[in-house]
């Protein structure tokens, strides 16, 4: 299954609006973040990320992250058509260079290398869980 997210500073406003749909050409709006709550981005976002997370009490077992593959394969979880939204409101492809993976437990989760594929930037990610913390 395929969903599409896109988060964008309103023209109009300057609230951070996310729009949800199946179809990257028939979104719609969820909700939005007022200015007034993001200090420091009433003018644009210095970062961006596209994150996975899970969550587990203290001594549980770890759930799965994404479909619970490792990605490794097109069998994994994914971001795809990854891009950032300019002030006019254009998405780019942010450059291969500027991108850089996190994985806080490599024995649960990991992300896989960002790539460029004919259906746009991506990347896999996710894992089996099962660690205690």
């Amino acid at each position: 299954m395929n969903i599409t997210l896109k988060i964008f500073k309103s023209k109009e406003d300057g609230d951070w609006w996310l729009h949800f749909g199946h179809d990257i050409n028939n979104l719609s709006p969820v909700g939005y973040w007022p200015k007034s709550l993001l200090n420091g981005m009433q003018d644009h976002a210095d970062d961006i990320e596209w994150v996975g997370s899970t969550f587990s009490y203290s001594g549980e077992i770890s759930p799965p992250m994404g479909n619970g593959n490792w990605p490794r394969s097109n069998s994994a979880a994914s971001f795809r058509n990854v891009q950032y939204i300019d002030r006019n409101g254009k998405g780019y492809d942010p450059p291969m260079g500027s991108l850089h993976a996190f994985e806080s437990n490599k024995q649960c989760y990991r992300t896989g290398v960002f790539q460029l594929q004919v259906q746009g930037n991506m990347f896999y990610y996710g894992g089996p869980g099962g660690c205690t913390g």
